[in-house]
């Protein structure tokens, strides 16, 4: 047994307003798995978690090319962006690192895959963002100009 509010899937169910009503208070829950082949399922506030992921950091070096034109590369997740200004690499990062969080969404495998587990804090802060200023604010840490 944990140390969590522990709930059944099928009390958990009967009970979401409940567990909600937890969530405001920060108040995480577990529920059980229904089968022996799944594992536990937590729900947790949305402001905690983000909370919890706050030491994972982005480290984007951007660097101007001689034709005037500008790269990004995102660690550690390992991809880049490019634009003709600035603000155009900025607002291509921000792409480029909310396509990488989507990836996970739409390839669940990634969760579990050995070479990707490390990245997932990374992901989950980036699909944690409202925007894609949101998403390049967690990149460059300072005010971003609109593009």
């Amino acid at each position: 047994m944990s140390m969590l509010k522990e709930y059944r899937f099928t009390v958990a169910r009967q009970n979401f307003t409940h567990i909600f009503d937890d969530l405001q208070k920060c108040i995480p829950s577990l529920v059980k798995a229904r089968k022996k082949n799944e594992t536990d399922g937590v729900f947790l506030n949305r402001m905690l978690l983000a909370q919890i992921l706050e030491p994972y950091k982005f480290c984007v070096d951007m660097r101007k090319e001689e034709d005037g034109s500008f790269t990004a590369w995102i660690e550690p997740i390992n991809d880049y962006a490019m634009g003709e200004t600035e603000a155009e690499c900025r607002r291509a990062a921000a792409v480029a690192a909310r396509e990488f969080a989507e990836d996970f969404i739409h390839h669940p495998l990634m969760f579990e895959a050995k070479n990707t587990q490390s990245l997932i804090p990374y992901a989950l802060r980036i699909l944690l963002c409202e925007s894609l200023d949101d998403i390049e604010h967690l990149l460059f840490g300072e005010d971003v100009a609109e593009v």
